[in-house]
Order: C-alpha cells, then structure tokens, then sequence
C-alpha cells in the first residue's frame, strides 16, 4: 500500500478582503464618501505605479484602525484609459481591507457603500477565483509597505 502524499495548500490572502466599486467619481469623492459613511479616515497616498517606470500613476489611499483591527486600501483601477486589472463587472475601485472583517461588518460596508450616490454597484471580489489579483496585491502590499516607510521617515527620529 502506497503512502497518501501530505500536501500543504496555503492561500497568500487568507485575511484579505475586497470589495470591486463600480463608479464614475473621481478618487477624491469617493474616498470622502466612504470617509464620512464608513467613519474611516482614508488619506490620498503617492499614486500606484504598476512598475517604477510606468509614466501612469493610479490613485492610492490608505487608512489604519490600529493594532488588531483593520487595514483600508482604496486604489482606482483605471486612469487615463488604463485598467490594471479586468473584472466581469466593471470596477472602477478595489476597496482592500486587510485583517479579518466580521461578516455582519462587511456586510453592512457593502451596503453602505450600495448607497453611496453614483456608485452603481458594490460587490466582493472572489480572490480564489480571481489568480490575476495575486501579483497586484503583492505589488499593493510592497507600495503601501514603502510609503509607510517613507512617511515614518519623514517624521523623523523623536526627541525625549
């Protein structure tokens, strides 16, 4: 009898979710709506840039509960013509939100979001189904990482 193989099937996003925006506004409102509807405190970061010499820079806002509690990402998905990534639906904004999110949360964010003014549709983003997402979430992930970094340092050493 021949032994069963033991595979390990790790999932890069296991406590990620997001949630694909359909709407014409510009990046400002809609990070101001959420703002004010979702009480967050979305602040526009250095754009998105698929690769460092891409001449296209995407818009990028972040926002940070604290510790234990959730990480906000909203980045427009298209800009001068130029999606970085196709859905079926289509999306205009990828709200990301990292950490685990409670499913009546989340719930309520979509709904919420539903009835932000403009916004066609709210919807979430299967990441399993979805294995275009993968490099762009790490590419999201080192960005944000880099303009935290950039931000920390800017701040600069703290006197005592």
């Amino acid at each position: 009898m021949t032994a069963k193989k033991k595979t390990l099937h790790v999932t890069p996003f296991d406590d990620l979710c997001i949630i694909g925006i359909s709407t014409h506004m510009k990046d400002y409102k809609m990070a101001w709506h959420l703002n004010e509807s979702l009480r967050l405190d979305l602040k526009k970061l250095s754009g998105f840039r698929l690769t460092p010499n891409d001449p296209i820079e995407h818009s990028f806002y972040y926002f940070d509960e604290g510790e234990n509690l959730n990480v906000f990402n909203l980045l427009k998905t298209q800009t001068e013509g130029q999606r970085i990534v196709l859905f079926q639906v289509p999306t205009d904004f990828l709200l990301i939100i990292r950490n685990p999110v409670p499913e009546k949360r989340l719930i309520d964010i979509i709904g919420i979001t539903r009835k932000i003014p403009e916004v066609q549709h709210a919807y979430i983003i299967d990441i399993i189904k979805n294995k275009q997402l993968d490099p762009l979430l790490e590419l999201i992930e080192f960005h944000e990482f880099n303009m935290i970094r950039e931000q920390s340092s800017r701040k600069g050493p703290t006197r005592g």
